[in-house]
């Protein structure tokens, strides 16, 4: 299967970017200011789990891309935020086992604490990429205009 460059999937390619790097950021954030609310020195083991979430939710991405591109081009029953909301979900886990695999903690439960603030961002940036202030673009495609991305 061969995926042309077309403005659609630039769009695709730019969204995910943007969800990778808003969550990243949006979850080392939370995290640094959870550990550091007890410890203020306990600061940098945020900051090595949010590089540790970075590269490996970066590893994920070309992915998550090929997923994006099809949920554009499919007709399902539901919304394209239900839809992302999904992708999001499944990608959030498929790192997290890759985490248990990198990271000294014996269970997805252990896990969760430190990685349920990357989750709660890419939600929110799902939220806000896919919500009302997007509907008014337009993207081109074949044989006319898609309306809302």
């Amino acid at each position: 299967m061969e995926i042309s460059y077309s403005p659609a999937n630039y769009s695709t390619i730019t969204r995910t970017l943007i969800l990778w790097l808003l969550s990243n950021l949006g979850g080392t954030l939370w995290l640094t200011l959870d550990f550091a609310s007890e410890r203020l020195e306990d600061y940098s083991i945020a900051l090595m789990a949010g590089l540790m979430a970075a590269l490996v939710s970066l590893a994920i991405v070309p992915l998550t891309v090929p997923y994006f591109t099809l949920m554009g081009t499919l007709r399902t029953g539901w919304s394209r935020r239900s839809v992302a909301l999904l992708g999001v979900t499944l990608f959030f886990l498929l790192a997290n086992q890759l985490l248990l695999r990198f990271v000294p903690v014996e269970s997805l439960l252990g896990l969760l604490p430190l990685s349920a603030p990357y989750w709660a961002a890419a939600v929110a940036t799902v939220l806000w990429l896919y919500g009302p202030a997007w509907q008014g673009t337009t993207r081109p495609v074949a044989g006319g205009v898609e309306g809302a991305c």
